[in-house]
């Protein structure tokens, strides 16, 4: 069956030959992974592309644990990776402890963070994990600190909102764009230039409770609040955290499924997480490779028109479905 590859595909595949680094060859591969269209033809291609993906990620954790591949690499945990960009002194280390159970150095002189620090963020019934690091500007970590840029899911800036936060996040912007970042814009589902890895930002404007700050948050809202979510909070007064918590997940770009079993109750305290988009197929590959064989339908219950409703492998699920495989 044919494939229909778009231009794209051969791009992104032309940067996951020239990558040479583990954590390069990772970025590269989920990159081209996300140009394959989510149909038949395309079912074995993926399914490819997911293994040789997974061994990628198991050489790079093999190399870590023997102390050869690198040291600043962070496993993947959770729903999503999300990682903490930011200048010093903006409050990343606080954000991480106020939102996780990490317990990282909070300390009033710069550059107090020095190698990644993660902790899991609960969000509802699933977890992120965030990742503090050190800050932008530092000609000593941040090659290293781009290279996890380019690998995590969710890009988290903290700005201080006391000190030119505008101007704090267009130079963030900036320095993203050096190393082919782009942020997705509100509503976008893929960057304009196929030379840059997207991902999707949330904007926390961090020090609410100092007096310059609700003048500062006006003015980040009004130069970025119609491009990207913009939060206000303040880590001391434990003010907008919540509201902090759901944008995160609101613009991870993950859907939360859950299983059923024919003739039982759905189980509602682990989901699947998967990547908004994705299909039955995309559940049934992640579950067992069995299921992908075998598959018959599925019924589903809440996206559907009717509950229960008989599908195919290519239907396109959403957040909160539940899942019923009907195998051959």
């Amino acid at each position: 069956m044919p494939t229909n590859l778009p231009p794209e595909y051969f791009d992104a595949e032309r940067r996951f030959r020239q990558a040479t680094t583990p954590q390069e060859k990772i970025g590269a591969l989920e990159e081209l992974i996300s140009t394959v269209p989510k149909h038949k033809g395309t079912d074995r291609l993926r399914a490819d592309l997911r293994r040789k993906l997974s061994q990628l990620r198991e050489e790079a954790i093999r190399k870590k644990k023997s102390g050869k591949g690198d040291l600043y690499a962070v496993e993947r945990q959770g729903a999503a990776q999300v990682a903490l960009v930011g200048f010093p002194n903006v409050g990343k280390s606080s954000v991480l402890k106020t939102l996780t159970n990490a317990n990282p150095v909070i300390a009033d002189y710069p550059m107090s963070t020095v190698v990644p620090l993660a902790g899991m963020m609960p969000c509802e019934d699933i977890q992120f994990q965030l990742l503090d690091l050190p800050p932008i500007g530092n000609e000593s970590t941040d090659g290293w600190v781009s290279a996890i840029l380019r690998n995590a899911n969710v890009l988290l800036l903290v700005i201080d909102l006391s000190e030119d936060p505008d101007v704090q996040t267009e130079l963030l912007t900036d320095r993203l764009s050096e190393w082919k970042v782009s942020l997705l814009k509100t509503g976008e589902t893929a960057g304009p230039d196929e030379a840059f890895i997207s991902k999707p930002v949330v904007i926390a404007g961090n020090k609410l409770d100092l007096p310059e700050a609700p003048a500062g948050l006006e003015a980040l809202r009004q130069r970025y609040g119609s491009l990207y979510p913009v939060v206000g909070i303040s880590t001391r007064r434990k003010e907008g955290i919540e509201e902090l918590r759901r944008a995160v997940f609101e613009n991870s770009r993950i859907i939360r499924v859950y299983s059923k079993q024919p003739g039982k109750e759905p189980e509602m305290k682990a989901p699947f997480t998967l990547s908004a988009g994705s299909t039955v197929l995309d559940l049934a590959e992640l579950i067992h490779k069995d299921f992908v064989q075998n598959l018959k339908y599925a019924s589903i219950w809440g996206s559907a028109k009717f509950e229960g409703q008989r599908v195919q492998r290519d239907y396109i699920l959403r957040d909160r479905d539940i899942v019923e495989f009907h195998l051959k």
